[in-house]
């Protein structure tokens, strides 16, 4: 029986404490798969801790982890996609290194990839250490989402996900600059499952996604939707055909009065009001388009989705 292979794709930003944990779960729960050969393939997203050092540490003792150490912090989604660009297994599992993400889930995904699914992906179905208003904020986000994409992105599903090499070679074809990656997998519509999970406490030190300040969270998930959907830019046209519409109406019935009954009053905060609820239209208008020539703007530069400064391999080599 052929042996089969699988990548782990995990970021770090400032996880110093929790790696040592990661790694030692990884090779428990790899250990009950011994007809697997597998690799961690983790990127330091522009940590100011110990992470590059302990990874660096972590690779020298152990020849299935691969470190990659970003240029600087990017977002999630672009380390993620930077450990799928180094992918060369038969599947890949991308995951969080803060045990967020459970590693013990990893055998319920390779169960079901056994059994021939193209990706397993995880649905988490309670999340109590996410703030009250977060978790409120995350329900609208999938919702609206949803509706928008016709149900592309289905509520709950995390990153933390299984795809065979059909799978997660399409997705890395997929080079948008404003990377949703979960979205961008869901579009390429493989044979997929669902493993319902509860997300458990951090291990050790803070969470990154509650301490992002709410605009920031606010731009990523309007971000996310629009790269997804021209929904926003067909709602402004029809908009824009109802107004006029009932402009038409409005003074061909003001016409109508005025000729046979005279003006019946000034009218002054009518008309004030009408052009004040005019202007916000106008003004909403523009702001979704401005959103979507943001997203045009930022892929026409051409720029990387990443940069890499090291690798522990190459440094390995060198000495």
């Amino acid at each position: 029986m052929r042996r089969k292979s699988l990548d782990i794709v995990s970021s770090a930003l400032n996880e110093e404490e929790c790696l040592p944990e990661f790694v030692s779960r990884l090779e428990l729960v790899m250990n009950l798969h011994p007809n697997y050969d597998w690799r961690l393939i983790i990127c330091d997203n522009g940590s100011s801790d110990g992470t590059w050092d302990l990874i660096r540490r972590l690779a020298l003792e152990d020849s299935r982890i691969l470190g990659i150490k970003m240029a600087r912090t990017f977002q999630l989604d672009a380390a993620f996609t930077c450990g799928l660009d180094l992918a060369v297994a038969d599947a890949v599992v991308i995951m969080a290194s803060d045990l967020q993400d459970p590693p013990e889930v990893i055998h319920e995904f390779l169960n079901k990839y056994e059994e021939g699914f193209d990706q397993v992906v995880a649905k988490v179905i309670r999340r109590d250490n996410v703030p009250f208003v977060r978790r409120v904020l995350s329900n609208y986000f999938y919702t609206f989402s949803n509706r928008m994409t016709n149900g592309l992105i289905p509520k709950g599903v995390s990153d933390f996900r299984l795809l065979n090499r059909a799978a997660y070679s399409a997705a890395r074809s997929l080079r948008e600059k404003n990377r949703f990656l979960r979205g961008l997998i869901a579009w390429t519509g493989f044979n997929t499952a669902v493993v319902e999970i509860e997300r458990p406490q951090r291990f050790a030190g803070d969470s990154k996604f509650v301490s992002l300040k709410i605009t920031k969270v606010v731009q990523w998930a309007l971000g996310s939707i629009l790269s997804h959907t021209a929904a926003p830019l067909i709602w402004i046209s029809v908009l824009g055909v109802f107004g006029s519409a009932l402009s038409f109406l409005t003074i061909l019935v003001c016409s109508v009065l005025w000729f046979w009954q005279g003006v019946p009053f000034a009218g002054f905060g009518t008309i004030i009001g009408s052009i004040t609820l005019g202007f916000s239209l106008v003004l909403l208008s523009l702001g979704v388009i401005a959103q979507y020539v943001a997203l045009i703007y930022e892929e026409v530069k051409g720029r990387p989705i990443y940069l890499i400064s090291q690798r522990t391999d190459e440094l390995f080599d060198e000495k």
